[in-house]
């Protein structure tokens, strides 16, 4: 029997969870596999990095994940790491938001864009009391059945205001997303909150109601909503790796160019290598699919440069306890983009999560905004860091500088979905069905998380079986 030749172009956590499904398939079926995985970087993992750094254990990329999607979840398990699985500090409750110089806790039971009880709402600085006000008439805003998608901006100000968006929604999706929430697709990004509003016809019900199902429902293995793992997120990345053959993964190699042949097999050219493959994945950001596919038609390039890419950058901080004054009593806070600062939130990574730091000292963990990042572009590293510094000074009651730190800096690595994503991503699927042996996947498509990265990977591989009548 033939085997099956498949190249995987990218090895972030979506072409690696690609390749460990490829593998699994080929050993389930007894199918013979010819598997190469080509990347440009010098590590594979992508953006799942973990350093050790002078007794912290920091995290350049993500540092959890989130368990209600399932995908990243069943791969743990059948990693058989489930026993590394960490959930977030239990004598924690609460996060922050700056106001001015000093943090107010989240208002409890605000999930994301909305509340789902309304007093402490109503009791929170954060907001006027016209803001209050509003926010409280939420229930009484007719409601929008048009199918058609609007930005997440929009319909927080229409549903609940435009204080309770740029107060509370807008720093905490852009936490979450890096992205303008007036320029991101609700339906991509957010689509349970518009089932939400066609269903119950308010916001404030529909939460209501979700809190007590979740508060009735006691069945099965428990997990908090977010996770990590004892060592850092790249042993997730690193075991994958472990049960890919060595012979498979190219490091350091960027693919020049790749063309169909006329027998439906793809010819892959890097410098120096050649391939053909019978099937490619394109693990990879829609920006960087472009310059390999945007030559076979026009709508490729179309539709490709339509999902934008936002570079991202992480700074850790190490301190002595003592040298910080705030409680550290939540696990980070977020900026509103309205305060106008370089950072757009910070993870208090030692209280998230035990073994970050070592005894008396604290791990902290920056989040760099659009800003910062231009500034990094014309200034060195330590003016950066300097600037960062001052900022927090206020907000945390910094007496000290800290005593190790580590930028990271990824460029194009994080895609958002403007509006109209959805029907954009079906057509992108549509096109590349209609490519013979052409598969797409990567974080521009059905969303940002590591499950959703992990679930098109998989569904890549799957379909790659199922398309050759394996």
């Amino acid at each position: 029997m033939h085997p099956l030749r498949v190249t995987i172009i990218g090895a972030g956590i979506s072409g690696l969870a690609t390749a460990n499904r490829l593998l699994e398939l080929s050993k389930e079926k007894n199918i013979p596999l010819e598997l190469n995985i080509l990347e440009a970087g010098q590590k594979a993992g992508g953006t799942l990095s973990t350093i050790e750094k002078e007794g912290f254990l920091m995290e350049e990329g993500p540092d959890c994940f989130i368990t209600d999607k399932p995908a990243a979840l069943n791969l743990v398990k059948r990693l058989d790491m489930e026993w590394q699985l960490m959930r977030t500090n239990s004598d924690l409750k609460q996060s922050f938001i700056l106001k001015g110089h000093k943090l107010h806790p989240i208002p409890e039971g605000f999930y994301l864009l909305a509340p789902s009880r309304l007093m402490p709402l109503m009791t929170t600085p954060l907001l006027s009391l016209w803001g209050k006000l509003r926010a409280a008439f939420e229930p009484f805003i007719k409601v929008r059945r048009d199918p058609q998608d609007e930005s997440v901006g929009a319909f927080v100000k229409r549903r609940l205001g435009k204080e309770v968006f740029e107060s509370l929604a807008q720093p905490l999706i852009g936490g979450v997303y890096n992205a303008d929430p007036d320029d991101l697709s609700l339906n991509a990004a957010m689509p349970r909150f518009k089932e939400m509003e066609i269903k119950y016809g308010s916001l404030l019900k529909a939460l209501a109601t979700r809190q007590l199902n979740s508060q009735a429902q006691v069945s099965g293995a428990r997990y908090s909503l977010f996770v990590t793992l004892q060592k850092g997120m790249q042993t997730l990345t690193d075991n994958l790796l472990y049960r890919i053959p060595s012979e498979s993964l190219w490091l350091e190699t960027r693919v020049q160019s790749l063309k169909q042949n006329e027998n439906k097999s793809w010819a892959i050219e890097t410098q120096g290598k050649s391939l053909e493959a019978t099937a490619v994945v394109l693990a990879l950001q829609p920006a960087k699919m472009l310059p390999l596919i945007g030559h076979l038609d026009s709508e490729w390039q179309k539709l490709l440069s339509g999902i934008p890419a936002h570079d991202s950058a992480t700074l850790n901080l190490g301190f002595r306890r003592k040298d910080i004054g705030h409680a550290l009593d939540g696990f980070g806070f977020v900026v509103p983009a309205k305060e106008k600062k370089l950072i757009l939130g910070c993870t208090f990574s030692s209280q998230k999560f035990f073994g970050r730091a070592p005894h008396d000292f604290v791990l902290i963990r920056v989040f760099l905004g659009s800003e910062a990042l231009a500034q990094l572009k014309t200034q060195d590293e330590a003016a950066i860091v300097k600037k960062v510094i001052e900022e927090l000074t206020p907000i945390l009651d910094l007496k000290n500088e800290p005593v190790v730190h580590h930028l990271a800096v990824y460029n194009s690595a994080m895609s958002y979905f403007r509006p109209g994503h959805l029907s954009q991503c079906s057509r992108l699927e549509d096109k590349a069905s209609e490519q013979k042996g052409l598969y797409l996947a990567g974080n521009g498509l059905k969303g940002v998380g590591i499950p959703d990265c992990v679930a098109v990977g998989e569904a890549a591989a799957e379909k790659i079986f199922k398309d050759f009548g394996i």
